[in-house]
């Protein structure tokens, strides 16, 4: 009955499921109902967390991830693909900036040492895994966040804005072809974006899950990242061609 709210709104998420954008005036005729009624319906499912509203619908939007520390052991066979193929692309610079979680862990844990190469970059975990590897690292430093589990705040853009490198390389909470790449955390986002301004050239990595939607915070707007490596499927990610961005399918 889709005179019931709850009905209407399961019915939105499935949408949302399917990689579908919420249309307000659209699904108003299509469901019979006022179009007050299906902003409220899309406001009700804001305040839960499970859509963000933009002008005239809604998108999915990205749940916020769990602390970094629980998250370092995940075997998912994406982020290996993903990770593998990332290495392929970097494989000519001698400056990386690489950000943080378990993407760019998988990335990091698998990078070897030439000579020449230095990586830079704002989280512990990656320096470790470089480290390990015997790959030259320079820390950027500031506070540890939560989430992220890269350095943030005043300290860490501080030290962005003094260097250049080849190639930065950013893991995403979301990404939307319209909204861009964003963060669940304010301060992770700015940094992403000093680290964008920072590099010749700049590559998001992002799983198929993570692809149409939007975290809390944009970090950096589509027109100012060069290259997406995911997982998803082509027709998951036709819109992102309109700003020149190039795709690598994982």
């Amino acid at each position: 009955m889709l005179n019931v709210p709850h009905t209407r709104q399961q019915k939105l998420l499935a949408r949302l499921a399917n990689g579908d954008e919420l249309i307000a005036q659209e699904l108003a005729v299509e469901f019979e109902v006022s179009l007050d009624t299906i902003r409220r319906d899309i406001i009700a499912l804001e305040q839960r967390g499970e859509v963000q509203r933009v002008r005239g619908g809604a998108v999915s939007a990205a749940p916020p991830s769990p602390p970094m520390q629980y998250r370092t052991s995940s075997q998912n066979p994406a982020i290996a693909a993903i990770a593998s193929r990332t290495l392929r692309e970097i494989e000519g610079a001698s400056t990386l900036l690489l950000d943080g979680g378990t993407t760019l862990l998988a990335v990091a844990e698998r990078l070897q040492p030439k000579p020449g190469l230095l990586v830079m970059t704002p989280s512990p975990w990656i320096a470790v895994a470089c480290q390990k590897n015997g790959v030259e690292v320079f820390m950027l430093g500031g506070k540890l966040s939560l989430s992220g589990g890269i350095n943030v705040g005043d300290a860490a853009l501080l030290a962005t804005t003094d260097v250049h490198v080849d190639i930065a390389v950013l893991g995403v909470c979301g990404i939307d072809p319209a909204f861009g790449l964003s963060a669940d955390d304010l301060h992770e986002s700015q940094l992403k974006l000093a680290m964008t301004r920072a590099s010749a050239r700049t590559i998001a990595l992002a799983s198929r899950e993570k692809i149409g939607r939007r975290a809390r915070y944009r970090a950096v707007a589509p027109e100012y990242l060069d290259c997406l490596i995911t997982d998803a499927d082509a027709s998951a990610v036709t819109d992102f061609n309109q700003d020149g961005m190039e795709i690598i399918h994982a």
